[in-house]
């Protein structure tokens, strides 16, 4: 199911990470590439994020790199001397493609991520805050699963009958705003692609064998994402 396989994929992640690597030797880059001017966009060179809660192991962020006045990216040949400040707190990779991803833990703290292009150096600040609850409320119906988001941001919950005419009572936490929604009822689905909201309020019918609630929160200081699920499983 798709959440199982949300933790699959992410305890696969850590394995590579932690035991294969998935760094590699670069090759020197030509001098032509070496003169050319590449740049961190403004949004990766300041970033922001929230531990990794208890029920994941690590997550990561890609950071982008083009080349001056293109949207073309360095091959991975190019890009050499790849360290962090701090990889107790974020630690560099570089995969096949050319992306450069930044892994980060459960440390909070501060980590500058460097590498550099010929004998260009550019540098990421990565600021990883402790986890926090995103939610004051988060309610189906009569049950409150607030809670349940306090160290995980994946709450299970099995029922054996259909859950008819429940609402859907979600409220950000101070600091929090609700940035997009995903429903799954049933073999219908309900959708907010991009918004700013404090709270939401909606009756759903959850008979399906697979329904789930999927929320992306924002935090306005910090400027970072995280993305929650409760998954209502009939059994």
């Amino acid at each position: 199911m798709k959440k199982v396989w949300k933790k699959t994929i992410s305890l696969t992640l850590a394995f590579v990470i932690l035991f294969t690597g998935m760094l590699f030797a670069p090759q020197a880059a030509s001098t032509a590439e070496a003169a050319s001017a590449y740049y961190l966009p403004s949004a990766y060179q300041n970033m922001a994020f929230y531990c990794v809660p208890d029920d994941l192991p690590a997550t990561y962020v890609t950071l982008k790199v083009y080349k001056k006045g293109t949207y073309k990216k360095p091959k991975a040949s190019y890009i050499h001397s790849l360290k962090s400040s701090d990889p107790s707190i974020a630690r560099p990779y570089i995969d096949k493609s050319g992306d450069i991803r930044v892994y980060f833990f459960k440390k909070p703290g501060t980590a500058a991520i460097s590498f550099q292009i010929g004998k260009q150096t550019l540098t990421s600040t990565i600021t990883v805050k402790k986890y926090s609850n995103p939610f004051s409320r988060f309610k189906v119906g009569k049950k409150d699963f607030t809670t349940r988001f306090r160290s995980s941001t994946e709450c299970n919950y099995f029922h054996t009958v259909d859950l008819k005419n429940q609402a859907v009572s979600l409220k950000a936490a101070k600091g929090w705003k609700i940035s997009s929604l995903r429903i799954q009822y049933g073999t219908a689905s309900y959708v907010i692609n991009s918004c700013r909201k404090l709270s939401f309020s909606k009756k759903f019918t959850f008979d399906g064998a697979a329904d789930y609630i999927s929320v992306t929160m924002y935090h306005g200081k910090t400027k970072s994402y995280i993305t929650l699920d409760w998954n209502c499983m009939k059994e």
